[in-house]
């Protein structure tokens, strides 16, 4: 599991819950299979744009959603979001 499921385990929120309080709160929000697959784990590299959406919506700080080793993750080229 996940960090980040984790936490909207907690929150009792969904992914979609999660989606519309970010499109909600940014003029460019992140679309559902994307937050569908970093919330699965499917991906881990995504850009700090899309990491400070999440924190935003959700409230909670990037240390309280990436795993040990991400952040090295989120410089890579090859990134979602």
């Amino acid at each position: 599991m996940t960090k980040l499921k984790q936490i909207l385990s907690e929150k009792r929120m969904t992914q979609k819950d999660l989606f519309e309080r970010i499109k909600e709160m940014s003029h460019t929000p992140i679309a559902q299979y994307q937050i569908s697959r970093i919330v699965s784990g499917k991906v881990s590299t995504y850009n700090i744009a899309t990491l400070m959406k999440i924190c935003r919506a959700l409230d909670v700080t990037p240390n309280q959603i990436l795993m040990k080793g991400q952040y090295s993750e989120l410089f890579k080229d090859n990134t979602v979001g």
